[in-house]
């Protein structure tokens, strides 16, 4: 009957850990705000999204802006020229992670956030244009008040607010997995092997990590239409949240590898201790 136990208690630390360690990647990565925008803060230097994030400033730095009519052919060359520029600017960075802020904000805020997309508030990037723009021609010019742009789809949308939930679920999944590994080790009547089946069943857990992550931004890249923000963004993002969860799929697969190799070296000194036992009597 113990064994059972142990054998159902450690199962269920591996099944509860599988599910944990996404949750609690989620929830510093995605659900906190300052992980947000470390994670996808290098999207900055990536020349496509460039390209197509520059797209959407042309127009909306001169409709939305306050500049005078009579300036506005003027400015709208000065944006088409300063344009491809922008992204070298030193404030450009500081810009893009302001944006991924307000992004955030916007997008996990029950108040705020679209039912049928993912927003990006652009506003921070647009006011550095708009302040380019005004020390060309030497007049103020405000950048627009906000500036949303959708950059995902209804059913990404979906996956966001799927990932929320089960961000809010990691501290009561680690805690279980933990409970029912103690309690796997404290049924069994051998805990070398207890162990080692743990360190397996991480093992196993990693490689099925691995494989789902290589999917990942395939699927993501596929909603939107091509070159589109929608495709650009959500596979750059898939791109960098599959490259940072790789370490914690290396963190399982260690610890894996060490409750194995525990295990096993727990049961040579186990088998060995009970044949000198024997031999003595």
């Amino acid at each position: 009957m113990r064994t059972v136990l142990s054998a159902l208690s450690v199962l269920l630390a591996v099944v509860l850990t599988a599910v944990a360690v996404p949750a609690s990647w989620l929830d510093r990565n995605v659900v906190d705000e300052s992980g947000f925008v470390q994670l996808l803060s290098p999207m900055s230097t990536d020349k496509q999204l460039q390209s197509t994030l520059i797209s959407n400033l042309d127009t909306a730095v001169i409709s939305d802006s306050s500049i005078p009519s009579v300036l506005r052919p003027v400015a709208q060359q000065a944006v088409q020229g300063l344009a491809t520029s922008l992204v070298s600017d030193p404030g450009f960075p500081q810009a893009w992670n302001d944006t991924l802020r307000a992004s955030h904000q916007i997008n996990f805020s029950p108040d705020k956030a679209s039912a049928n997309a993912f927003e990006l508030e652009l506003r921070p990037v647009a006011a550095l244009m708009a302040k380019r723009v005004g020390s060309s021609l030497n007049v103020n010019i405000p950048g627009p008040s906000t500036l949303q742009v959708q950059v995902g789809t209804a059913q990404q949308r979906s996956w966001l607010t799927g990932a929320q939930d089960l961000a809010a679920l990691s501290l009561p999944l680690s805690l279980g997995a933990v409970l029912a590994f103690v309690l796997g080790l404290l049924f069994a009547r051998r805990r070398g092997v207890a162990l080692a089946w743990a360190g397996i069943g991480l093992l196993l857990v990693a490689a099925l990590y691995q494989g789902a992550v290589g999917l990942v931004p395939a699927v993501a890249s596929s909603q939107g239409s091509a070159g589109s923000m929608s495709s650009t963004f959500g596979a750059r993002a898939a791109e960098l949240a599959a490259a940072n969860f790789e370490t914690w799929i290396a963190a399982v697969a260690i610890a894996g590898a060490a409750l194995l190799v525990f295990g096993a070296v727990l049961g040579a000194v186990r088998r060995r201790q009970r044949v000198r036992t024997d031999a003595r009597w």
